[in-house]
């Protein structure tokens, strides 16, 4: 497959991420699609790149393992105090 094939599905996969934060209201499926659009901006550095890119991108997925834990802790602690995992529920929590 041709780089530009590659890119391509860096940017359809990038897409679909966005979709699901910007559609869905749960705050497991939202970070469940950034973590979606790191994959893609991932592939687009392998795509893009050679072994600079191999290294930037065990950065980060390093990057997102720790950003997937602070958002799935943040999760816990919203549901403990609203009973709710949807992300209107944060209102509640300003006060």
């Amino acid at each position: 497959m041709a780089v530009a094939n590659y890119i391509m599905f860096a940017v359809m996969i990038l897409f679909l991420g966005m979709y699901c934060v910007i559609t869905k209201k749960n705050l497991i499926k939202s970070a469940i699609g950034i973590s979606i659009m790191v994959k893609g901006a991932s592939l687009s550095f392998l795509a893009a790149g050679g072994a600079t890119a191999q290294v930037a991108v065990v950065l980060i997925i390093v990057v997102d393992a720790i950003v997937a834990a602070v958002l799935l802790s943040l999760a816990v602690n919203v549901y403990r105090r609203t009973g709710s995992l949807n992300i209107d529920e944060l209102r509640k929590l300003w006060g």
